[in-house]
């Protein structure tokens, strides 16, 4: 490869790997609370899965023992949805995370319906 093509290569790759779109790269707990109360199927399936995506990372960690301090233990009998509703209760009365990362806005609101026992033993 000549010194040309060479450096049109690494252009194109900087220039893709420090591209910057011109919004946030980030769902915001706003944007999440819209898409949940959208009437649309796929939307609140979307917003579903990103609560539940949230809670599996979180499980993750915890098997880590690296959770922090927003740790929530949720019960094994609550359902995707029943998790998506705790939580989009949790933003309506929380306007103040509006502009929060909606996947750290997730554990506020897991953490103040279902905070793990202070005895809790991690795996």
């Amino acid at each position: 490869m000549t010194f040309q093509k060479k450096y049109v290569v690494l252009v194109a790759l900087f220039t893709f790997l420090f591209m910057r779109s011109a919004g946030a790269v980030y769902y915001t707990a706003q944007e999440l609370a819209a898409t949940c109360l959208k009437d649309s199927s796929s939307d609140i399936q979307a917003c579903t899965h990103y609560v539940a995506g949230v809670i599996d990372y979180h499980q993750l960690l915890q098997s880590l023992n690296v959770t922090g301090v927003m740790d929530f233990c949720l019960p094994d009998s609550i359902t995707k949805q029943q998790a998506a509703v705790l939580v989009m209760a949790y933003l309506r009365d929380a306007p103040q995370h509006d502009a929060f990362v909606a996947a750290a806005a997730i554990p506020l609101a897991l953490n103040k319906a279902f905070p793990c026992p202070v005895n809790k033993k991690k795996k």
